[in-house]
């Protein structure tokens, strides 16, 4: 996020910050991955695997819908439908999906 907001408010500015939010998705997607197979891996640890791997999912599903619409409600203080109300829901989506990241990379189960 930092290189999108070191530039003036363009274009430019819009798209990077949008860029940066589906990068930080798609991490988001990989290390939500690498957690459920972390979790296989050590299976033996997990005394209740089945109900940690559905309650993940659940959990996910739901952070999800939350955060969506957490960034909404801050970008509705802007016109909607302006570079401006995007950058703020994708900043929103940036920093959130930082820490979820984050979440689930340090995730501890045993």
């Amino acid at each position: 996020m930092d290189k999108c907001s070191s530039k003036s408010l363009t274009n430019d500015t819009y798209s990077c910050f949008s860029e940066e939010s589906a990068i930080l998705k798609k991490q988001y997607e990989k290390s939500f991955k690498n957690l459920l197979k972390k979790i296989k891996s050590e299976k033996k640890f997990v005394t209740n695997f089945t109900v940690l791997n559905n309650d993940l999912f659940s959990s996910k599903k739901k952070w999800e819908l939350w955060i969506d619409s957490e960034c909404i409600t801050e970008a509705d203080v802007y016109e909607k439908d302006t570079g401006f109300y995007g950058s703020i829901y994708d900043m929103c989506i940036i920093k959130k999906y930082a820490s979820r990241i984050n979440y689930y990379n340090n995730f501890k189960f045993n």
